[in-house]
């Protein structure tokens, strides 16, 4: 199978989302959270989200059948693809996918999110959703890859963008067993580290949770909160986050539960999805990307760091870079069909090592130097252009007397002037020619990605 195979089949997917959302992506808005906002306003709407969930009411079965003949033949292709893979994990799809693309893409070969479709029919049928919240999920996500349909079947080297049903739910049994345990195993070890109350099985560890009815009292257990991400650190960030968690989780959960249940719930979750994220990773021979630091903690913690490729991808997504987002998606897709995507590397790389990369746990370091090389990489743009802005105006300067000296020695009828005028001539076609090289020159360091990212920077 070949990579023209592999978009055709990309193209049958977009065929089954547009047969069940075609009617409504007209009110998509241009906003980059419009997926977002669409998603809320029709849930909202009593009659329309009746009618529309009635309509999609096959799309679970279309989207299994979809990838239980395609899954396969995908895997393999994205797996024996010699390129830089970054397999992402946090929310269904990133917030804002257009975004995390554009950060991405600038080092990464190839993008490849979990099909939120799949994974979001797979939610519902494991946990009973408010059918209303489902549908709002369920718009913001497939139109969120939506609105990148183009640059999933862009023609580009390697695809930039891919969707593959990854879950956890997916993997044989055996596997998922062994992975599960695992994920438990660790588990254990980290409450125990943080509430040094010498856990030491599965059962103990519920219980500690389990029996925790407020959220001082879970706090007040936690007696070592180095081990714990930065927003667990103070008692209001963590109260705010069992809130949130908690006010999530309403829709899927009937029984009421301690709020140490659900905490527990929430730990035992990020351990399994770590477990998920290696095996899928080690699958298609992909790094870890994330969009957010909870689940980037967990695995950080798991594995001890990365190497400079997941270090750098990871890096970009940080906040610092979130002017990158700025810089148009068809820039973006015509850098990438003009395959500079080995220059960008070269310089994100620039002072970083592998060993750097994997002894900064919090990816600050990373970060800071990649900000070094930006800039770096401006100053540099914007002195070449200041040269070849003046080179031209150089030219221009020579060209004008020599173009005004050969017309007058034209109108001088003798054989010498004649001479003058053709060396006049082939002067002024010499500089002519290098004015036009430098304009050239310049068209190509205006439209360069630097210059672009430099106007993004800039705005």
């Amino acid at each position: 199978m070949n990579k023209s195979n592999v978009q055709e089949i990309y193209k049958k997917y977009f065929d089954i989302i547009d047969s069940f959302f075609g009617s409504i992506k007209h009110y998509l808005g241009d906003e980059e959270d419009s997926h977002i906002d669409l998603g809320i306003y029709i849930a909202n709407y009593p009659l329309i989200s009746d009618l529309i969930l009635d309509a999609i009411e096959d799309i679970n079965e279309e989207i299994y059948g979809f990838w239980k003949e395609h899954a396969k033949s995908i895997f393999d292709f994205i797996k024996n693809e010699d390129a830089l893979k970054c397999l992402y994990s946090g929310d269904i799809s990133p917030i804002i996918l257009e975004d995390f693309v554009k950060k991405s893409a600038l080092y990464v070969d190839t993008i490849i999110i979990p099909d939120p479709v799949f994974n979001l029919s797979l939610f519902q049928e494991q946990i009973s959703l408010d059918k209303k919240y489902y549908l709002s999920k369920l718009i913001r996500h497939v139109f969120n890859v939506w609105k990148l349909k183009e640059l999933v079947l862009a023609d580009t080297s390697n695809f930039i963008l891919v969707l593959l049903p990854i879950n956890f739910h997916t993997i044989k049994k055996e596997n998922r067993e062994k992975l599960l345990d695992t994920a438990n195993k660790k588990l254990i070890k980290y409450v125990d580290l943080i509430t040094k109350q010498e856990i030491s099985d599965l059962e103990k560890t519920f219980e500690f949770f389990d029996e925790t009815t407020s959220a001082k009292k879970l706090y007040s257990g936690l007696k070592d909160l180095h081990f714990l991400p930065n927003i667990f650190h103070k008692f209001e960030t963590f109260n705010q986050f069992l809130i949130d968690f908690n006010g999530a989780r309403k829709y899927a959960l009937a029984e009421e539960k301690t709020i140490g249940w659900h905490f527990r719930i929430y730990l035992q979750s990020q351990f399994i999805r770590v477990q998920e994220h290696k095996y899928f990773c080690e699958k298609i021979q992909a790094e870890p990307i994330y969009d957010y630091e909870l689940p980037w903690f967990f695995y950080n913690y798991d594995i001890g760091g990365l190497g400079i490729d997941g270090a750098i991808s990871n890096a970009l997504q940080g906040e610092r870079f979130n002017w990158i987002s700025k810089a148009p998606i068809k820039a973006l897709k015509v850098f990438r069909e003009n395959n500079r995507l080995d220059y960008m590397r070269s310089i994100f790389r620039t002072g970083i090592t592998d060993l750097k990369a994997k002894n900064d746990a919090d990816l600050s370091l990373v970060s800071m130097q990649l900000e070094r090389n930006l800039q770096e990489a401006f100053t540099q743009q914007q002195s070449e252009i200041a040269a070849l802005e003046k080179e031209a105006g150089e030219i221009t300067k020579k060209e004008l007397p020599i173009t005004v000296g050969g017309a007058i020695i034209g109108f001088v009828p003798y054989l010498g002037n004649a001479v003058s005028l053709l060396t006049a001539g082939r002067d002024i076609t010499k500089l002519l020619q290098q004015k036009n090289d430098v304009g050239e020159k310049l068209l190509e360091k205006d439209g360069n990605i630097i210059n672009l990212l430099v106007r993004s920077y800039d705005e």
